[in-house]
């Protein structure tokens, strides 16, 4: 009985935490590859944040989608100024360029980013 209730307390527990990063944060995985292959970094980038530690990197897979109407900023070369946003999108998930599983890279090789930000977003950023 012990074991049972222990396992679907873990299963809750796991529930909850997806769902709160859903509503929360985005998260990628990222890749020095361009084609997102070979070893990789989990990035969790929360509303309002921006993520540098995980170092540049060519290429990300999005495993979680960010709560309605995040945005990601993808920055470079090694900080999170706005003048510097090489790429950005909408990361909930709602345009369908940004979706969990796809490989996406930032045009070739050489193109590497440093830094991802979020922003709740309404309306066109």
């Amino acid at each position: 009985m012990h074991f049972q209730l222990s396992s679907i307390a873990a299963a809750l527990s796991a529930t909850l935490l997806t769902f709160a990063a859903q509503g929360s944060a985005f998260v990628i995985d990222v890749y020095d590859s361009t084609d997102c292959t070979g070893g990789s970094r989990s990035v969790n980038v929360y509303d309002n944040t921006c993520a540098t530690w995980m170092g540049g990197f060519s290429s990300y897979v999005p495993r979680v989608y960010g709560g309605q109407h995040q945005y990601a900023y993808f920055y470079v070369p090694n900080n999170c100024i706005d003048p510097n946003v090489f790429k950005r999108g909408w990361a909930d998930g709602g345009d369908g360029n940004f979706r969990v599983g796809d490989c996406h890279n930032f045009g070739g090789v050489g193109h590497v980013v440093n830094g991802i930000g979020s922003q709740y977003v309404v309306g066109s950023p």
